[in-house]
């Protein structure tokens, strides 16, 4: 055996073991950004000096009604730990209880379970005020407000419409469609209409650039698409965002304008989690920590790391998904691993779309972007992902229908093995779910 490399994994550490005749190019690790001591307190520092707007207490607020918008569980932002901060901070700008409705913005995603709301909020807060799960799918819960520019039909929760002032809590991470979460995304998709969640995800679906990780809001069509659809809703909108650490964990806060304060928090993030590479490797081995809750969360590892492995190379991802699928689809009908690679590239980048479509006529929007995101890094190279999590399905990459999957560590590199050449190069990126690699060749 050759080098051993250490991931974390599941409070522990996972040893992956290379061939003797690899060569390591080096261990990728994001800068080190230490969680802030005190949420409510860094988070009240940033509300005193907000970005581009003026300062939420200072506002006269009494009789407004306020929307308070937070993400869903299937994001790691500890909302808890600083909501009570912002409501304080309405509270002194004269909002009363009575007057503030908490929106959980679940986009597309299943309703919040009321033991997930409960951790999101915390109990106090859950008992306190009146709280909502969007439904993108209930006609009555939505209101038509025209279309965007690039053609995008804009649904909101009509609990927006009936607010004076819109205040979304979330975080600003990675994201393969948009560069960046957080922002804007609170509204467009999270309280968006299911078409309008279709469309708009559809801005990013371009065989050229189907992978958008890292890439500023004002270079992402679907980003500005959605920001351009949050801005019909025609009420005031102040962000509240946590930057996020290598561990997930809050480490400073950018409140303001939507768009400006959502700009500074990705320049911030963007310096801990962009890793340069100076070449592509042979092998990439990526580790879907902090991003361990389930499949869904943990694959975004594959697609962080993408731009680290040269075309045609092996992509690894080592995928904890701790709760099993979460909300990953799975395809009805898979051709086996090696036939679709090839059928992949018979047809080319530009006809992978299609394909999709056809193969996924009359299911959700969601597993169509999902499924061509998937197939175009398949067509691109070698796709392998292990897990140990006994909540998943046997064989769960064939059924996703993009990878081959182990749960036998050395197994996928006796695989991989076969795949890369001899004396191959390998980068690893142990922090895979919330970096993401930068390859400027």
């Amino acid at each position: 055996m050759g080098e051993v490399i250490e991931f974390p994994w599941g409070g522990g550490v996972l040893k992956v073991w290379l061939p003797e005749d690899w060569k390591l190019l080096g261990v990728l690790k994001p800068k080190q950004a230490g969680a802030a001591a005190d949420l409510e307190e860094a988070c009240r520092m940033s509300l005193a000096d907000p970005i581009g707007t003026s300062r939420l207490s200072e506002r006269d607020l009494k009789g407004k009604r306020v929307a308070l918008v937070v993400d869903d569980h299937s994001r790691p932002t500890p909302v808890a730990g600083f909501i009570r901060t912002v409501l304080a901070e309405l509270g002194q700008a004269g909002v009363a209880d009575s007057d503030v409705e908490i929106v959980i913005a679940t986009g597309v995603h299943r309703a919040s379970r009321p033991d997930e709301v409960e951790k999101k909020l915390g109990r106090e807060i859950m008992g306190r005020y009146r709280w909502q799960c969007h439904d993108a799918y209930d006609p009555a819960m939505l209101v038509g407000l025209g279309a965007t520019s690039r053609g995008t039909d804009v649904y909101l929760n009509r609990r927006l419409l009936e607010s004076d002032l819109i205040v979304c809590l979330g975080a600003v991470e990675p994201h393969l469609l948009l560069g960046f979460g957080g922002g804007l995304k609170m509204l467009v998709p999270g309280c968006a209409g299911a078409q309008t969640i279709a469309r708009n995800h559809m801005q990013g679906v371009d065989p050229d650039h189907f992978d958008y990780v890292g890439v500023s809001g004002a270079n992402s069509p679907m980003r500005l698409d959605l920001e351009e659809a949050a801005s019909m809703v025609g009420r005031d909108i102040f962000l509240v965002n946590a930057a996020l650490n290598e561990q997930a964990r809050p480490t400073r806060f950018f409140c303001g304008d939507p768009i400006q304060a959502h700009r500074s928090g990705e320049t911030f993030v963007a310096d801990l989690a962009r890793l340069e590479v100076p070449e592509q490797a042979d092998v990439v081995l990526t580790n879907s920590f902090p991003m361990d809750a389930d499949m869904r969360q943990s694959a975004k590892c594959l697609g962080n790391s993408l731009f680290a492995v040269r075309p045609g190379g092996v992509l690894l991802g080592l995928a904890r998904a701790e709760n099993g699928l979460g909300e990953m689809p799975l395809a009805k009908r898979t051709l086996p691993y090696g036939t679709m690679r090839t059928l992949l590239q018979v047809i080319g980048k530009h006809r992978v779309l299609g394909l999709v479509e056809k193969a996924k006529k009359g299911e959700p929007v969601e597993e169509v972007f999902v499924g061509h995101f998937g197939l175009q890094m398949l067509r691109r190279n070698h796709l392998g992902i292990f897990s140990d999590s006994p909540k998943l399905p046997p064989d769960v990459g064939r059924k996703m229908g993009l990878a081959r999957s182990f749960t036998e560590v050395t197994e996928m590199m006796v695989w991989a093995s076969g795949k890369a050449p001899r004396q191959a190069t390998v980068w690893a990126f142990p922090c895979g779910g919330a970096t993401f690699a930068r390859y400027s060749g």
